[in-house]
């Protein structure tokens, strides 16, 4: 693979995480104390997240992992509105649990209602296939986070990259058949 190719995912992996990239960066490095700090993260994760889920739906329609992302930073940005015990609920108590969540729901919905796989198109026999075991993943790696929850490894990191590694094999195995 050439370094141009290389550069050119990257750059397409990070336009369609970029709400959540600004919600973690400001969370964490933002200004003011903590609580408030996060509370912003969400508005501010939440305002680019609805804008950038009708950027998916146009130039990334079966990317379930970043609308499942943005549908968790609005209902975060909602829920910062509404009360502060149920964001601290929703961004920390569950661990990444809410976040495999969204994306689970947001799979079902384009799997049951919409009848899109993977790739955001009309399903046919490949893709059928290869939708359920993703959503097979997806909903172990929600039981897992729920599970291991204070731990941010076990709970956080390795269930959110199970999930993205199976989509990646579930595309590959797509496009070879």
């Amino acid at each position: 693979m050439s370094v141009s190719r290389l550069c050119r995912a990257y750059w397409s992996n990070v336009c369609a995480f970029i709400p959540v990239i600004v919600f973690l960066a400001y969370g964490r490095f933002g200004f003011g104390e903590a609580a408030g700090r996060w509370e912003t993260a969400y508005l501010v994760g939440g305002f680019l997240g609805l804008g950038h889920l009708f950027w998916l739906r146009k130039h990334r329609p079966g990317h379930w992992i970043a609308l499942g992302v943005d549908l968790y930073l609005l209902i975060g940005a909602l829920l910062a509105v509404l009360s502060t015990s149920a964001l601290q609920a929703w961004g920390q108590s569950l661990g990444a649990a809410p976040v495999l969540a969204c994306t689970l729901v947001v799979g079902l919905g384009a799997n049951g209602w919409l009848s899109l796989g993977l790739s955001g198109h009309a399903l046919d026999s490949a893709p059928r296939q290869c939708s359920p075991m993703l959503l097979m993943t997806n909903s172990l790696a929600v039981i897992v986070a729920l599970f291991f929850r204070h731990s941010l490894l076990i709970g956080g990191v390795l269930p959110i990259l199970a999930l993205v590694l199976m989509r990646s094999q579930m595309l590959k195995r797509q496009a070879a058949q």
